[in-house]
């Protein structure tokens, strides 16, 4: 982590709101210099950016947001542990909705560092996690 301290861990779908001015980009331009993106949640956000017809190259993209103070943060073996845990538990509740892949990384992420996370499916809200689930919009 760098020296300004993190308040907060953002999904792909969060970062992509902010890129394409989409419905609550305003709540994440006001977190993103002290925001933590969990590696795969900015793989994610780089190509679907692309694929959404965003202008910049998806390196242009990743330096743009560094400069807005974005960290990106690594995913470790104990991350993808609590992920798979995270996915599997979702899938057996009966509840509609389950995690991606990339949601379980960026609740697992959001735990270990003990940061609340903000992201735009509200399915996270019911999942049983350690950590505060704020919606962006």
């Amino acid at each position: 982590m760098t020296s300004k301290e993190r308040k907060v861990i953002l999904d792909a779908s969060a970062v992509l709101a902010f890129l394409l001015r989409e419905r609550g980009y305003q709540t994440v331009d006001k977190v993103l210099s002290v925001a933590v993106v969990p590696a795969s949640a900015m793989v994610e956000t780089l190509y679907r950016a692309a694929e959404k017809g965003y202008r910049q190259n998806p390196a242009d993209v990743h330096d743009d947001l560094l400069a807005l103070g974005v960290t990106v943060e690594p995913v470790t073996d104990a991350d993808t542990v609590r992920a798979a845990e995270l996915i599997v538990t979702s899938k057996q509740d009966p509840a509609p909705g389950s995690l991606s892949l990339g949601d379980g990384l960026c609740i697992a992420v959001a735990e270990r560092l003990g940061l609340p996370l903000t992201g735009g499916d509200r399915y996270w809200s019911q999942v049983g996690s350690t950590v505060a689930f704020m919606p962006f919009r």
